[in-house]
């Protein structure tokens, strides 16, 4: 694990943003005007997530969120990197114009390997699992960087998700991983406290984030109630 955590180092690992630009509309706001405050906050990665746009849309999209994240850390020495959910088209194309964005896919869709043999060794790699045969298969390729774990909790973020693992076998799979691992699915700063010392980097949140009323001071309270995590 330790060659993947040199990957991480830098970043504030703690608390992970994925937008759901329903969700933001609905509070008001564009996803960029989100992403700005919550980095503010203290958001430390940033994944946009829009199945519903095709690729030309994502591609404006993900450009006014890296704008977005680039104005929050301005006279920082922060780096917030911004990941993108399976565009590995879209991916490609901003790496090319020297926008430093990253990947992340899930079982379904584009394998790891292929992300890597696309994109090259420098972007990062995140991959969803959730079963020690897919953490195995992680490993084996040397190609990702760290694992989203999850649903945790009972999520409505997602209208095909399973029902919570719970932090028990979550802190079970995260020993299993042998990744860097973030958990996901129904976190907010009530239950963040259970996700301690379970071995994590960090947690992934969505509508705790995206609905909030100030996205700034929802990602300040995320971040109090997590601490340090605990240890790694």
């Amino acid at each position: 694990m330790s060659a993947a955590l040199d990957r991480l180092a830098g970043i504030d690992t703690r608390l992970y943003l994925v937008t759901d630009s329903a969700q933001c509309a609905e509070a008001g706001r564009t996803v960029a005007e989100t992403v700005r405050s919550a980095v503010a906050g203290g958001v430390g990665i940033v994944q946009v997530r829009d199945k519903d746009i095709d690729d030309t849309e994502f591609l404006v999209l993900t450009r006014e969120v890296v704008a977005a994240v680039a104005e929050a850390v301005a006279g920082t020495d922060r780096r917030v990197p911004v990941f993108l959910n399976d565009r590995v088209a879209v991916a490609g194309r901003l790496r090319e114009e020297g926008t430093d964005v990253h990947i992340h896919v899930g079982q379904s869709d584009t394998p790891v390997a292929e992300v890597r043999a696309l994109l090259g060794d420098a972007p990062l790699v995140g991959l969803s699992a959730a079963e020690d045969a897919e953490f195995a298969a992680a490993r084996a390729t040397g190609a990702v960087d760290l694992v989203g774990i999850g649903p945790v909790f009972d999520t409505t973020t997602k209208a095909d998700a399973p029902a919570g693992i719970g932090p028990d076998r979550l802190g079970e799979l995260v020993s299993q991983a042998g990744l860097p691992a973030v958990a996901i699915g129904g976190i907010d700063a009530t239950r963040v406290p259970d996700l301690r010392g379970l071995g994590l980097i960090g947690v992934c949140v969505v509508s705790a984030i995206c609905r909030a009323a100030d996205p700034e001071l929802a990602a300040a309270e995320l971040l109090a109630a997590y601490g340090d995590g605990g240890a790694v």
